[in-house]
């Protein structure tokens, strides 16, 4: 079946024309789940702490239906069934299997891993389980609540001990420098938040010269069928209209290598929409 295409960014940012059918279409859409939907404790997520958020992330990946009455459950489990939700699932296992044969390369050598955009980080959380090695990690996130939940997690599954957390954002170049030197990076849902191609390819160069790890693992969004419900219907973080960019995994990947990382290794997830990418230093 081909697939659809998709308006571009600048489309997506752009308001509707008022009287269009399209526009009102997306309105509707959007008043029932500010009403109706918000008795789906995941669409009430979403609003509350944004679709771009690690908060939501971690109930998508949670994947258990709560809502209020029969309606709210029946909506959520609407919701998670999404398309988009079930490639967030999908690229938590591969990130999770990416993380875990790098740590299994090291042959029980010592490993530093830094997740710059960290949420709750479940994806690492399952690696170091499975692999039990010498790893420690340090966890970073501008949404201290997120950290706290991610905390308490790792209190759960007994990896207190090889977990550290601060609150900071992954584009802060001072910040950067107060980090030890990783063995691996990890950057990911992060990209498609960010607008500006040039602060993406800034980025790159400044991971190389500021930490230079062996390895980095991003993921890019190449194609959404959702991507315009999204933007005209979902908040983000901000409380703004929650416009992702799709890019070719090519692109952002020549970014990278254009910084100084190369042999990448691209996994797509079943349903196309994701790339997670590793390269290495």
């Amino acid at each position: 079946m081909p697939r659809r295409e998709m308006p571009d960014f600048e489309e997506l940012k752009s308001p509707l024309p008022t009287y269009s059918i399209k526009n009102w279409y997306y309105k509707l859409y959007s008043l029932f789940l500010m009403t109706i939907g918000m008795t789906s404790d995941g669409i009430k997520t979403g609003y509350t702490y944004g679709f771009d958020s690690g908060m939501i992330m971690n109930y998508i990946y949670q994947n258990t239906p709560h809502g209020k009455f029969y309606i709210g459950k029946l909506l959520d489990r609407a919701f998670l069934n999404q398309i988009t939700c079930k490639a967030f699932r999908a690229i938590k296992e591969i990130q999770k299997n990416v993380i875990k044969n790098y740590i299994e390369e090291s042959n029980g050598n010592p490993r530093f891993i830094v997740d710059l955009a960290s949420g709750k980080a479940d994806y690492i959380y399952d690696a170091l389980i499975e692999t039990n090695a010498n790893v420690k990690v340090l966890l970073r996130d501008i949404n201290e609540t997120v950290l706290k939940e991610s905390m308490a997690m790792a209190r759960d599954l007994n990896l207190e001990d090889k977990v550290s957390y601060e609150v900071g954002n992954a584009l802060d170049v001072e910040s950067l420098k107060r980090i030890s030197k990783p063995n691996l990076v990890v950057e990911v849902g992060l990209y498609g938040i960010i607008h500006d191609d040039e602060l993406i390819q800034r980025h790159f160069f400044e991971l190389r010269d500021i930490l230079n790890p062996e390895a980095i693992l991003f993921n890019v969004q190449i194609y959404n069928p959702q991507i315009e419900l999204i933007a005209r219907v979902l908040k983000n973080s901000n409380g703004e209209r929650c416009v992702w960019r799709l890019r070719p995994v090519e692109v952002v990947v020549n970014w990278a290598e254009k910084a100084g990382f190369k042999n990448p290794k691209v996994t797509l997830d079943p349903y196309g929409i994701y790339a997670v990418v590793m390269m290495r230093n």
